[in-house]
C-alpha cells in the first residue's frame, strides 16, 4: 500500500511526463529543481536543467512516449521514482530519431512540503519492448 507522499511522488511524476510532452515549461519549472542533472546510466554524458530545458524547448520534438511502472520509494525528505517508457520516439531538429525504451531512475528532494526532481538517470535497453 502506498503512502500518501508516494502517491504524491507517482503523480508528480506524470506530471513532468505530460510537461514534458506538451512542453509547458511553467510547470517543469515548478517540478524541476534548480540543480536538476540527466545523467546517462554508463557515465557517458550528464546533461543540466539548462542544456535539458534548451534541448527540449528548441531541438526535441516528442512524437510518442508512454512511461509505465511508476513506483515510489520515501526515505525522509528524498525520494526515488523508478519507470519503464516502452517506447520513446522524437525527432531532434526535424529529423526522426529511432525509437528507445528503457527505465528512468528520478531522485527527488521536498523542500518547504514541496517535491522538486533533482535527478534522472536514464537507461536505454536494446530491443524494442519493455517487460511491464
Amino acid at each position: 500500500m502506498s503512502t500518501s507522499d508516494e502517491a504524491q511522488l507517482v503523480q508528480l511524476s506524470k506530471s513532468w511526463s505530460k510537461a514534458t510532452n506538451s512542453r509547458d515549461r511553467a510547470t517543469l519549472e515548478e517540478l524541476m529543481a534548480p540543480e536538476f542533472v540527466l545523467h546517462k546510466w554508463d557515465n557517458t554524458r550528464d546533461v543540466s536543467r539548462a542544456v535539458w530545458f534548451d534541448v527540449l524547448l528548441s531541438h526535441i520534438e516528442v512524437l510518442e512516449f508512454e512511461q509505465t511502472n511508476l513506483t515510489a520509494r520515501v526515505h525522509g525528505d528524498t525520494a526515488m521514482v523508478t519507470s519503464s517508457f516502452p517506447v520513446m520516439h522524437t525527432a531532434f531538429d526535424g529529423k526522426t530519431m529511432p525509437e528507445i525504451h528503457g527505465y528512468f531512475v528520478d531522485v527527488w528532494r521536498r523542500t518547504n512540503d514541496r517535491w522538486q526532481v533533482v535527478s534522472r538517470t536514464s537507461v536505454d535497453l536494446p530491443g524494442r519492448h519493455v517487460s511491464a
